[in-house]
């Protein structure tokens, strides 16, 4: 609970809330966990909360201190209810699952991420990415558009722009607005059968990809990263990328396996100069900083101890830190020092 509750804190949050505060006796959340549980104040459950009190008062100092992260994930409910409608080309096209898919690669890499609106102010993000955004207005293309010409990188999953505000398809085509940023025409959806997959083709390497394919012309600039070895878009292009002005837009046409995912996000990370942060392995490590200093969260997923590099005075235990700490098995440690100006 402490761990969990302090990863949230970590992620900006300047406080904790829970519901509910004492068990109730009757009615249909009666079994509902609660601070005070039905055993009273002298049960493990009271202790973990009055601890979780005590530790959060050692971080009031934190308080105002924000988060800031250089990789963004495009998320639009509009989106996502219209695409959950029930007329989709395939029942497993999901725009949960992509973001869970992409947002899990970057949690593994330790890469700090923002959730934004496509058509919110993306200018201080060196790259975002779109999972699946069926629904993208006008604005929204246009908003993305500016990012990449202006030097932003843009990783734009299957199943994107296809449609305006009205749930009609963009006079563009099934590229829709995003066309011209991705140097490329999405001619025909070729989804596949449940059970069914594709072989991608990339460079000496190849990965199984399933739920989706789309049968792509690319444009004249446009880079063929992967290709499709069979299916029904067999020898055309899987992962391009496309330079747009100052910046780089990629397309995936596919829903690559574990390991497709994890090369193609670390790729495109590494050309907008986003590296992998210093935990991983189930270590998270996050930096919330004010004007004054820094605020790092070491929050140890594990059943084992870990070390991280770190500096500073040690908030929760009060210890001086020069190099390199033990974060006890499913522990949290938050380093403080002194901003340099």
């Amino acid at each position: 609970m402490a761990r969990n509750s302090l990863a949230h804190v970590a992620r900006g949050a300047d406080g904790v809330l829970f519901f509910q505060w004492r068990a109730a006796r009757r009615g249909a959340e009666k079994f509902h966990s609660a601070m005070l549980p039905h055993g009273g104040p002298d049960t493990r459950i009271f202790d973990e909360v009055t601890a979780l009190g005590a530790t959060l008062r050692k971080l009031a100092q934190i308080r105002d201190s924000r988060v800031t992260a250089r990789v963004a994930l495009t998320w639009d409910w509009e989106s996502h209810w219209a695409q959950d409608l029930e007329w989709r080309p395939s029942v497993d096209l999901s725009h949960r699952e992509r973001t869970d898919a992409f947002y899990g690669q970057l949690w593994h890499d330790d890469v700090t991420v923002d959730f934004v609106h496509p058509a919110d102010d993306l200018s201080r993000y060196q790259l975002v990415i779109a999972p699946q955004n069926y629904l993208t207005t006008s604005q929204a293309a246009k908003n993305l558009d500016d990012y990449v010409r202006a030097g932003g990188h843009l990783l734009v999953s299957y199943f994107s722009g296809v449609v305006d505000e009205t749930d009609a398809v963009h006079p563009e085509g099934l590229s829709g607005p995003l066309g011209q940023t991705l140097g490329l025409l999405v001619e025909e959806f070729a989804p596949l059968r449940r059970g069914d997959s594709v072989l991608v083709r990339w460079g000496a390497d190849t990965f199984r990809a399933d739920v989706w394919t789309d049968r792509l012309r690319p444009g004249p600039n446009t880079e063929l990263v992967a290709t499709f070895a069979d299916g029904p878009a067999a020898d055309g292009a899987a992962i391009t990328r496309h330079p747009h002005g100052a910046g780089v837009a990629w397309y995936v046409a596919t829903r690559l396996d574990p390991n497709g995912l994890a090369r193609l996000v670390r790729l495109v990370r590494s050309h907008a100069g986003v590296s992998e942060g210093p935990g991983g392995a189930g270590l998270e490590v996050v930096t919330r900083e004010s004007d004054a200093a820094s605020y790092v969260f070491a929050i140890n997923h594990t059943a084992a101890d870990l070390e991280v590099a770190a500096s500073g005075v040690e908030l929760l235990t009060g210890v001086r830190v020069d190099g390199r700490l033990i974060v006890p098995a499913g522990e949290v440690r938050v380093f403080h020092s002194p901003r340099s100006r």
